[in-house]
């Protein structure tokens, strides 16, 4: 194993030492930026919005399908009917924030403006910004200007809800 190799693999056995994850990990921010390049974040966006009208989820479950999804901790911040400000964050964001700095968020954030759109009937598009607290604002705007287009989707996946303590 080369000095550059060894290095790396040392990397990712210091931040995921238990080897949870490291399928994800590997395949987000090693191996699809060196296929996809410059395309990664727009192909990264539509299969988002892609597998939320193969995978469609109410808004309320979207934590839980999120958390399932070893996506990270997802929180609504602000809610109006045209805009949603969610907040991505916990232990998945943070170590993959850490792994590579220049990760993007951009699956989830197709997921949640595909989401959006299904659920309030107008096209809606999200981005994603990096907080300086180590999580992701991701801003999801509809137009009701705007109908969405009508698009067959399957019944939306239900997700158990975590217990209130």
């Amino acid at each position: 194993m080369s000095k550059q190799n060894q290095s790396d693999f040392n990397k990712y056995q210091a931040l995921v030492p238990d080897l949870n994850g490291w399928n994800s990990f590997i395949l987000r921010d090693e191996l699809l930026p060196d296929l996809l390049q410059d395309d990664l974040g727009d192909i990264l966006y539509w299969a988002g919005k892609n597998l939320a009208l193969k995978l469609p989820v109410t808004p309320d479950d979207l934590p839980a399908f999120f958390a399932a999804n070893q996506w990270g901790t997802l929180t609504q911040q602000t809610a109006t009917e045209q805009k949603t400000v969610w907040n991505l964050s916990g232990p998945v964001v943070t170590t993959r924030l850490k792994m590579n700095k220049d990760c993007d968020f951009m699956l989830e954030t197709g997921f949640l403006a595909q989401t959006q759109e299904q659920s309030r009937g107008w096209v809606s598009e999200a981005e994603a910004k990096k907080k300086l607290n180590g999580s992701i604002a991701i801003t999801v705007v509809s137009d009701p200007n705007q109908p969405a287009p009508d698009r067959a989707s399957q019944p939306p996946v239900t997700f158990p809800q975590p217990e209130q303590s």
